[in-house]
């Protein structure tokens, strides 16, 4: 009687933990962000965008000059709000990792 019982706790135990890291697995759908970002110079734009999303967006200034972004306010995944932000530009950028992406010209 007492074996039983503590197979049946083990059991337990078990799937418990099971359906804890089953919860914790990761997604397939992508992270989205929540941005707040004027219509504004690119260059300050894509700072902003920096600070709200966590990640390090590399860009020489010259890249960016006299060009102007659309407003984003949303959620979207890091490459959506970026495809948006660089839209009319001749710019793409260009994901280094998962915490740096870099704004080039093609």
């Amino acid at each position: 009687m007492q074996v039983r019982r503590n197979v049946l706790l083990c059991l337990c135990i078990v799937a418990v933990a099971w359906i804890t890291r089953l919860a914790a697995a990761p997604s397939s759908e992508p992270v989205k962000y929540h941005f707040k970002i004027d219509s504004q110079p690119l260059g300050i734009a894509l700072q902003q965008f920096a600070k709200q999303s966590g990640v390090q967006i590399i860009f020489f200034s010259q890249v960016t000059e006299g060009l102007q972004a659309p407003a984003l306010n949303g959620s979207y995944t890091i490459s959506g709000a970026l495809e948006m932000l660089l839209s009319g530009s001749r710019l793409i950028f260009r994901v280094i990792n998962r915490k740096t992406i870099e704004i080039i010209e093609p």
